[in-house]
């Protein structure tokens, strides 16, 4: 008789629990219905529901999750609401309370999604969708919010990437095209292009976290979709060359070269590097050449060319291309480097070769270095960062007896 007791106080213990937690969802339900609901209004109704997100008796229902959504979603537009009037909000909490919002929804549709069994236990399958039939309570309602709230997720992912929550951001424009993927409903339908280009965001935003693997699975996927704009080439290429895939590296520099030809000389010059590293340098003229017929008037296409005639013979007969390059374009820092490097040369070997010393053989060669100059400085001005270039010019102003250009660029060290 006494374990009879026992068991019943066991039971009733458990039913009274059970009618707490559903209280809380009750309460929860009725404080989000007042005309006059706040921010703060919404998390005191959350407040009160969090703690049957993770009671047993209340965790396994659909309506707990639904309710959820619903708390985040309306929060979220009276966020939106306060911001058009003006008032000062929390991007970040603001967003995540939409992110929150779509994580509540997964719970509630997997939940309030019930298959239609037969009498002998089997599930019932639909004549029309050939797909078993199920039955749903809350499911319309929480769809019918994620869609309205569809572009807001990528709007989301935005306002989070500017604020530098890396996390945020990317999973805001994960759900955004989780959600544009969905056969089931029209309303969720965008162009593919649109999808492709928030994968590239969101692509970026793994870069930003340094998921170094994810960011070129995400460029690629933006690429194949239709997002084939210059940028998505070239953080994927960073990010393979962060990893050393070579081989990646060239495939993807062929495939931006082939869209993009000369506008950007990365992509040639990956080619050209490739064709060298291996020795082809036969391979480099032709790729050089054939860029050459549709665009002859392209500058680095004349210091890339100088470049490979360098590397198979030597500096005096890749001269005249590096001279036509600054004549296409007297900006181009290399080509500059690579004109006064000419001279340099020059006067080194001239050095290495005469059998005069002193003032005669610095009569011969100082010429030389001062022809030098003025394409070395120009190429130094554009890009300080040039290490042979600062080499060469110290040597020249210690020869040429600049003391004070010579200490000055010795101060830069």
């Amino acid at each position: 008789m006494k374990k009879i007791v026992i068991i019943f106080l066991a039971v009733v213990s458990l039913a009274t629990d059970a009618a707490a937690q559903q209280l809380l969802v009750d309460q929860a339900k009725k404080a989000i219905t007042g005309l006059t609901m706040t921010v703060d209004s919404y998390n005191k109704a959350f407040n009160k529901l969090q703690p049957a997100l993770t009671n047993d008796e209340t965790r396994n229902r659909a309506e707990t999750w639904a309710l959820a959504n619903r708390i985040k979603i309306e929060q979220y537009d009276k966020y939106m609401d306060n911001r058009r009037v003006g008032k000062k909000i929390d991007a970040k909490v603001m967003g995540h309370t939409l992110l929150d919002a779509y994580d509540y929804s997964l719970n509630a549709l997997k939940l309030d999604t019930i298959h239609i069994l037969d009498k002998k236990g089997e599930p019932v399958i639909d004549k029309k969708t050939k797909r078993p039939k199920v039955r749903t309570k809350y499911s319309k309602d929480v769809v019918n919010r994620l869609v309205e709230h569809h572009d807001n997720y990528r709007i989301v992912g935005s306002e989070l990437y500017n604020i530098k929550d890396w996390d945020g951001a990317y999973k805001a424009w994960d759900y955004y095209c989780r959600m544009a993927a969905r056969t089931d409903d029209s309303r969720w339908r965008v162009p593919d292009s649109l999808v492709g280009e928030v994968r590239y965001y969101q692509g970026i935003a793994a870069w930003q976290k340094a998921d170094t693997i994810d960011a070129i699975r995400l460029f690629s996927t933006a690429r194949h979709m239709g997002y084939n704009h210059k940028e998505a080439y070239d953080y994927a290429l960073v990010c393979l060359s962060d990893l050393g895939n070579d081989a990646e590296v060239v495939k993807l520099a062929w495939e931006a070269f082939l869209k993009f030809g000369t506008s950007d000389p990365q992509y040639i010059r990956i080619l050209i590097n490739d064709y060298i590293s291996r020795e082809d340098y036969s391979g480099a003229n032709d790729l050089i050449d054939d860029a050459m017929v549709t665009d002859s008037l392209d500058d680095e296409l004349y210091n890339l060319k100088g470049l490979i005639i360098e590397n198979q013979n030597d500096i005096f007969e890749a001269f005249p291309y590096y001279q036509r390059c600054i004549e296409l374009n007297d900006s181009n820092a290399l080509g500059l480097f690579n004109v006064g490097r000419y001279f340099y040369n020059k006067a080194q070997e001239t050095r290495r070769n005469s059998r005069l010393y002193g003032r005669q053989l610095a009569n011969l060669v100082n010429p030389m270095y001062r022809e030098a100059l003025p394409y070395l400085e120009k190429s130094y001005a554009i890009n300080p960062n040039n290490q042979d270039l600062i080499n060469a010019l110290r040597d020249i102003y210690y020869k040429l007896g600049e003391a004070q250009k010579l200490q000055a660029i010795e101060a830069t060290r």
